[in-house]
């Protein structure tokens, strides 16, 4: 577990402490042979490959997966004596499913892991949250074939 978060490495320590909460926490909504072996198959910090959508792991994948971004980070000068900056980290975190349904609750899964289970190892870290600031329905295309998407998007904040 990250011990804290640095203003150095905020995006990377920030979205570091969010995919360990989540990959302890979170269970593979496939199940029997197709169970997947590692979260490395199917939590990835950006939309993989098409091209690799059906091949077998490592370098292939198949739905559902989740796509954690890298945050962006604002600071406000928000103390009374001036000597701290209260940053807000704004990640967003896109779960992808052959069904809307799928991607639905995998998104309500993430959630309560970060509202709920996770508040010890935020806290760790000095992250305050999270927050839902918005979230979003879509779907896709790839290669003929529909796919939905639930994209949250969540703040955390932080005294640096």
């Amino acid at each position: 577990m990250t011990d804290g978060v640095t203003r150095r490495y905020e995006f990377s320590a920030t979205r570091a402490v969010i995919l360990d909460i989540v990959i302890t926490n979170i269970s593979d909504p496939l199940t029997g042979q197709e169970a997947r072996t590692s979260t490395d198959h199917w939590i990835f910090s950006g939309f993989p490959n098409p091209a690799d959508l059906g091949k077998p792991a490592p370098k292939g994948w198949k739905f559902p997966i989740v796509v954690i971004e890298f945050p962006t980070v604002e600071a406000i000068n928000s103390v009374v004596d001036g000597s701290k900056d209260l940053l807000t980290n704004t990640v967003r975190i896109e779960c992808h499913s052959r069904t809307r349904l799928e991607a639905q609750e995998l998104a309500e899964q993430i959630l309560y892991i970060l509202k709920v289970t996770g508040q010890t190892e935020l806290r760790k870290a000095a992250l305050h949250g999270p927050d839902m600031i918005g979230s979003t329905n879509e779907r896709d295309f790839i290669g003929g074939n529909k796919y939905y998407s639930k994209n949250i998007e969540l703040e955390f904040m932080r005294f640096d």
